[in-house]
């Protein structure tokens, strides 16, 4: 029993010295339990480089990605209001003549297209037969003036009944109406011009009988052609007579004219609830024809200085219009309310002041605090 014990104890030692005898791997350091000893034993049994304490690594800082935009300063100018509808041009005046009498057209002193003064004989009808008359007339009332002379000699004597005398007084009386009445038929015989214009119809020739009512000729007044314009209810408080609009023709769209408001009308359409008004505008060449379509613009200057942006620098969003301002490289989203525009100007009552930098473009996607590059 005691041998026993003694050769397990040698056993033990043998175990014992084997352990402390073996060395410690390459690279790697024995357990001692300590951290401290743990990182020692790492540098001192490695490559000589301590280990990393974490195991990311950190890479250089991103850039920060900005958006390109165009800036334009904010300033004042005179606002323009500008209103255009379309219209057609008419004759200033425009005679229809048609006969008074029945007759036979004995002379045709015009053709058309022919410019006419105010007065100028144009046609005769039945001039002759009617000058006729008129000395016939003129000879039955000598007559009865004669006789008239007479009776009253003899009716101061006593020598005839006032009835007689009443009678060739009577007779007297009417032979001067007759006189009148044929010089009246003609004066309707010679047909003057009531105006200076250009003939645009010769509805008669040398020959034909016309009636009474029947068409002459037809006179236009070209010197001074009007545009007629048909404008809505909600504008026609705006506008005065004697104002000065604007005129262009399709026709001729490299020319402006002036016109000035001659008359508005009082009553409006019951169709489409519009006023006509007609414009007065100068034809001294005669480019203006009547027929024409043209296009009347009203302009209503607003003097004060006003903040005007482009139409296209604003926004529509949910909560109003707004803006995109630049401060210190940072886009800025500013509400603004806006009052009258034209064209592409819009008047900004609210929201902005001149010398703020405005984005003109690039502003579409832009979000408030954005970081932007000005581009120039």
């Amino acid at each position: 029993m005691v041998k026993r014990n003694i050769i397990f104890s040698c056993l033990g030692i043998i175990l014992l010295l084997m352990g402390s005898c073996q060395k410690p791997e390459e690279g790697k350091s024995p357990k001692t339990g300590n951290s401290a000893n743990d990182q020692s034993s790492g540098q001192e049994y490695g490559k000589g480089k301590p280990k990393a304490v974490s195991s990311s690594r950190k890479g250089p800082p991103k850039k920060i990605k900005k958006t390109n935009v165009r800036v334009s300063s904010v300033g004042t100018e005179a606002l323009k209001i500008e209103s255009t509808f379309v219209g057609y041009l008419l004759p200033n005046e425009r005679v229809r003549m048609t006969s008074e009498m029945e007759g036979v057209i004995e002379a045709v002193d015009f053709e058309e297209a022919d410019e006419v003064k105010k007065g100028q004989k144009l046609i005769n009808i039945s001039t002759k037969e009617l000058t006729l008359r008129v000395k016939i007339a003129e000879a039955n009332l000598k007559l009865a003036q004669t006789n008239l002379s007479r009776d009253e000699k003899l009716s101061q004597r006593k020598l005839i009944p006032q009835s007689k005398l009443d009678q060739t007084r009577t007779q007297a009386d009417r032979s001067l109406l007759d006189r009148d009445l044929a010089l009246i038929n003609l004066r309707k015989s010679v047909i003057n011009s009531p105006l200076k214009g250009t003939v645009k119809i010769r509805h008669v020739k040398v020959g034909e009988f016309v009636r009474k009512g029947d068409p002459l000729v037809e006179i236009l007044d070209l010197d001074k052609v009007l545009v007629q314009v048909n404008i809505p209810e909600q504008d026609i408080m705006k506008i005065s007579e004697g104002e000065t609009v604007g005129v262009e023709l399709y026709a001729l769209s490299d020319q402006q004219y002036r016109g000035k408001v001659q008359t508005i009308g009082l009553e409006a359409d019951s169709r489409n609830r519009t006023f006509p008004i007609e414009i007065v505008v100068d034809n001294p060449k005669r480019e203006l024809r009547p027929g024409m379509l043209a296009r009347v613009t009203f302009t209503k200057q607003i003097s004060d200085e006003q903040v005007v942006v482009p139409r296209h620098s604003i926004l529509e969003r949910d909560a109003g219009r707004v803006v995109f301002l630049v401060e210190q490289d940072k886009a800025v989203k500013q509400s603004i309310v806006t009052g009258q525009s034209m064209q592409d100007r819009v008047q900004v009552l609210e929201g902005l002041k001149p010398g703020d930098r405005l984005v003109v473009e690039g502003h579409s996607k832009l979000t408030d605090g954005e970081t932007v590059s000005i581009v120039k």
